[in-house]
């Protein structure tokens, strides 16, 4: 039998457990004492195998974590307050858009209303019109009665209309007018929904902040499972994220959500209609309130630039589409505006990256105009502007291959616009800025050249399609004069043939160093009317803007080969401003100079008298039955003088027929009537085969007749 060595036995035979000893001198406490606590490897506390929880650790991480989760319970309520804010807000913005729409339809059906209710109007005053005319010129005493019916008929019409007849600055104010409404109402929801989305994005904030909490949150329980050398690295990370989130708590209690004052809005909408008036430097107040009643506003920005760049340009009153040229300084205005517009909210807008990128092109900054150009083609591929820079900005940096791609491409575009008003403005402007870009970078002069060629081809075969190329063509010799309105071109020709497609291309700049400007009116483009391969001729184009001063260049082109090109001055002018006046339906257009009074009661006339009010000029244009004959041509030109006569104050102490003078580029019979107290009158008129009857009667002191000539340099016959 083997004895188990973990037993010994007692003397009565009962076996008992083996003492041992363990190694060291460690004494094994008796059974009244009560062991003291050991020390865990891991450094935790023990007592009975149970952690103790009274720590001065823990007791600051439950304060902690309390103050943590109260901070998530404010961050989501803050979050809930902000998205019912942005409902609210929201709310409000689809309620300002439907007023916007209904306001702008308010102002359509007005609209329509009042220019029914004007055309039926304009329709009894126009038959008035010339029945008056025809008794004044043509002495028939029986259309003075039925004048006189007419004009009893619309007087019982006057008032249907608020528009005003025959005054159409007066007309584009009314028609402005009845706009502002829905402009406010759509500035409104913009800025409304800019609130909402402002507040939008402070509930995803806050969202992102309980969010973080809740990390935090649980880093700070996982730090209880480690050990002490542990702790901190999750401590300290949840401690970061709690200062993170407070401290973007605080910024966004201080920091207001996005709001735009309504007098902001209203600044704005007032600015637009006075831009759409062509009131720019009015337009420039207005926006510019707007920005001081908030600073960040990035429409009124966007806004102000355009309005800078238009209230500084020579076409502010002309262009419909497309404007290009104005002054350095308003550029460099126009820059800073948009690009604070861009950074306070409009870098994704399509207009405000368009025109960014032309303004600098006229900084010949083409790096930045080719990177927004390029973004506004991303954005919209369709209209024609961005790659008009977009090219401009490629010439400039000698990128010739791509440059060439692109034009092909504009010319393609420009095409296929449905306005032909807008396809010739197009033309026109892309014309003006390849000069400018030529005269900025000699480099660009050749390929400038070749795309101006090009567009010129383009447009004429859309405005003379019956004619034809003349390869041949070649202008030897060319003098340029201009005179009033009149821009001529004395030229000898060779390997010409009639019907040949040609076109005379004017260039206009006020003073020497402008940029030159490259009008849509200021072309012609016509089959070549001339028999014979060479000869000499001369070459007509009116200028209806008004310039007081200033330069012209004349190209001319076949096809898109330039044939010869020169220049010439503006050798006579009234010594003042000039202000247009265009009445198309009556067959009319003149300049007048500052201080002038002008007077149209009827279609088919206008007034003017001269401040000192010893000059006047008295237009008149009628349309009666073609002449027969010459014979009765004489006859209606002998009647239409005598009944000018009769308009004159004073009976004529003498008169005396002179040779046929060219007015408004038609010529007619003149005379010159000496009258009482040393004034002079001058009498013309002209009947064209198609029986348009033209006249004109003008009155000064007999020793200065030259004002009134300037004037009449501006006449024309449309």
């Amino acid at each position: 039998m083997t004895e188990d060595p973990g037993v010994t036995e007692d003397s009565d035979g009962t076996k008992n457990p083996r003492e041992t000893e363990t190694p060291g001198p460690a004494e094994t406490p008796g059974p009244a004492e009560n062991p003291g606590p050991t020390e865990n490897p891991g450094g935790a506390e023990e007592s009975g195998g149970t952690e103790e929880f009274d720590t001065p650790f823990k007791r600051g991480l439950a304060l902690t974590m309390t103050a943590v989760g109260l901070l998530a319970g404010v961050l989501t309520y803050l979050g809930g307050q902000a998205g019912t804010q942005e409902d609210r807000n929201a709310r409000e913005a689809q309620r300002a858009s439907v007023t916007a729409l209904a306001a702008q339809a308010g102002a359509t059906a007005d609209s329509l209303e009042s220019t029914a209710n004007l055309g039926a109007a304009t329709t009894v005053k126009r038959r008035h019109d010339i029945e008056s005319l025809r008794a004044t010129l043509l002495g028939e005493q029986e259309h003075e009665a039925v004048a006189d019916r007419l004009r009893q008929a619309y007087g019982k019409l006057d008032g249907v209309s608020p528009l005003p007849t025959g005054d159409a600055v007066a007309a584009q104010r009314y028609f402005a007018d009845l706009n502002r409404e829905a402009t406010v109402a759509s500035l409104l929801q913009e800025a409304t929904q800019e609130t909402a989305s402002s507040w939008g994005d402070r509930s995803n904030t806050y969202s992102a902040g309980t969010a973080l909490l809740a990390v935090a949150l649980t880093l700070f329980g996982l730090s209880l499972t480690v050990g002490e050398a542990n702790r901190r690295h999750l401590v300290w990370p949840a401690t970061a994220i709690v200062a993170v989130t407070v401290a973007g708590t605080l910024v966004l209690l201080v920091v207001p959500p996005v709001t735009t004052p309504r007098a902001a809005i209203v600044a704005v909408a007032e600015g637009d209609r006075l831009a759409g008036l062509r009131e720019h430097e009015d337009a420039i107040a207005h926006y510019t309130r707007a920005i001081a009643l908030r600073d960040d506003y990035a429409v009124a920005y966007e806004h102000r630039a355009t309005s800078r760049v238009m209230a500084a340009s020579p076409e502010r009153a002309t262009s419909a589409f497309v404007f290009s040229t104005a002054s350095r300084s308003a550029y460099e205005a126009a820059v800073a505006d948009m690009t604070k517009a861009m950074e306070y909210g409009g870098d994704e807008k399509y207009t405000a990256l368009v025109n960014l990128g032309g303004f600098e092109i006229h900084l010949a900054d083409y790096e930045a105009a080719e990177e927004h150009s390029r973004a506004a083609v991303a954005l919209n591929p369709g209209p024609p502007i961005p790659r008009m820079n977009l090219l401009l900005a490629l010439l400039g940096q000698r990128k010739t291959a791509e440059a060439r791609r692109v034009a092909t491409e504009l010319l393609r575009v420009i095409g296929s616009r449905p306005d032909p008003t807008e396809r010739n403005e197009l033309y026109a402007a892309t014309r003006t800025t390849l000069d400018l870009v030529s005269a900025q970078r000699d480099h660009a002069r050749p390929l400038a050249q070749e795309i101006k060629g090009e567009l010129v081809r383009a447009q004429g075969e859309e405005l003379a399609p019956d004619a034809r190329p003349a390869p041949s063509a070649r202008i030897p010799a060319i003098r340029v004069a201009a005179q009033g309105s009149m821009i001529q071109a004395s030229l000898s020709y060779e390997g010409m043939f009639k019907g040949a497609r040609m076109a005379s291309i004017v260039y206009y700049r006020e003073r020497p160093g402008d940029e030159w400007l490259q009008r849509s009116d200021l072309v012609s483009i016509q089959p070549w009317q001339l028999e014979g391969a060479s000869g000499t001729t001369s070459w007509t184009v009116v200028d209806a803007a008004c310039p007081a001063t200033g330069e012209y260049r004349v190209e001319f082109y076949a096809e898109g080969r330039l044939l010869a090109s020169a220049g010439a001055t503006l050798s006579t002018g009234t010594g003042a401003g000039l202000t247009g006046y265009a009445d198309w339906a009556g067959g009319l257009t003149l300049c007048r100079p500052d201080g002038w009074a002008l007077s149209h009661e009827r279609a088919g006339t206008a007034d003017l008298t001269s401040p000192d009010r010893r000059h006047h000029l008295a237009v008149r244009v009628l349309r009666i039955a073609p002449p027969t004959s010459a014979a009765s041509r004489a006859r209606t030109l002998s009647t239409v003088r005598e009944q000018l006569e009769r308009t004159l104050p004073a009976r004529p102490l003498n008169a005396r027929p002179l040779a046929d003078a060219l007015f408004g580029g038609f010529t007619g019979p003149a005379w010159w009537l000496t009258l009482p107290d040393a004034e002079v009158a001058y009498l013309w008129a002209s009947l064209d085969d198609t029986g348009r009857l033209r006249t004109f009667v003008a009155r000064f002191p007999g020793n200065n007749p030259e004002i009134l000539n300037n004037v009449l340099g501006y006449l024309r016959f449309v």
